[in-house]
């Protein structure tokens, strides 16, 4: 389990880095006037989220087979009312100032993420059966 909780972290990081870098491109090349100061933030709030999903998943164990599943389905609630709480801190400090793209980046990011977190489910629940 230790194997796949590193091999899911890199993949994490790798995904995250490249989106972030790709949007960051995309976003200063083609679209200049797109670009706000909170930006990395963004990625930096699923990194941390993500590796705390992955710790969380791997440490849930088999005993009851529907623990995991009630687990990411908790998390994927966390993940959208912590969500939700960013963007309106967002909101409450910058008014509608670029309101509008940081939402629509959040929202990209969010599906990038929604996507590896299920990968994520998958290969924790392939680990915990094959060791059961």
């Amino acid at each position: 389990m230790k194997k796949l909780k590193k091999n899911l972290d890199l993949l994490l990081a790798a995904v995250l880095l490249f989106s972030s870098l790709l949007g960051w491109f995309v976003i200063d090349r083609y679209f200049p006037d797109f670009y706000f100061d909170w930006y990395p933030v963004i990625p930096v709030f699923f990194f941390f989220f993500g590796l705390i999903n992955i710790s969380i998943l791997s440490k849930t164990n088999n005993k009851n087979p529907r623990k995991p599943v009630n687990m990411f389905m908790l998390l994927r609630l966390v993940k959208f009312l912590l969500s939700f709480t960013l963007l309106g801190i967002y909101y409450l400090i910058n008014g509608e100032n670029h309101f509008r793209e940081f939402a629509l980046t959040f929202a990209m990011f969010y599906f990038i993420y929604l996507a590896m977190e299920t990968y994520f489910f998958y290969r924790t629940e392939k680990e915990l059966k094959k060791n059961f």
